[in-house]
């Protein structure tokens, strides 16, 4: 919600069908961002299968979201629970060794107008990627700092989920 205010007020966009950010194979991320995934991805039947899909993917696949489910037209096949890297890259900020307001985004949106025309009190505006990750490990610390490569963090997410589901199933029939 953030990412798309802080879009709309600087005119930035990705363009339309764009999705070379997730063609990249080092994209990192926590379990803990795609625990939302994979509770859902459990409630509706497709955990095990998910799982055993990301079983066969090479450790430096694209992201499973998007190449193993991808649509016809490309994308993210989960946008609704994609990860907290997805939510904020191309909209998000953070400091660099200068302590400046610097803006993580593409190659594509740096070289648009739009972010040319950017002022520097418009990006001291742009939510901070390091928030929201302090609030992440605010949940829980060592999930929120267990990063791994995409797809490995969807499946430790969904080895979260189906193991205490498991357990919580066999405690009720005890």
């Amino acid at each position: 919600m953030h990412t798309e205010k802080f879009s709309k007020s600087g005119g930035l966009s990705c363009p339309s069908g764009c999705h070379l950010c997730c063609l990249k194979k080092d994209i990192s991320a926590t379990p803990l961002e795609f625990l939302p995934l994979a509770y859902h991805l459990f409630r509706n039947g497709q955990a095990e299968a998910f799982y055993d899909r990301l079983e066969q993917l090479p450790n430096d696949n694209l992201c499973s979201l998007f190449s193993a489910l991808g649509q016809t037209n490309g994308g993210c096949s989960q946008y609704r629970f994609r990860g907290l890297i997805c939510r904020l890259f191309g909209y998000s900020a953070n400091l660099d060794k200068q302590s400046q307001t610097r803006l993580v985004t593409c190659k594509t949106i740096k070289e648009s107008e739009s972010y040319r025309q950017l002022k520097p009190a418009q990006l001291t505006k742009a939510p901070k990627a390091t928030d929201y990750y302090m609030r992440l490990a605010a949940i829980d610390f060592s999930l929120a700092n267990e990063h791994r490569q995409i797809n490995e963090a969807i499946r430790r997410a969904l080895e979260i989920v189906m193991t205490y589901y498991q357990y919580r199933a066999r405690r009720r029939r005890a």
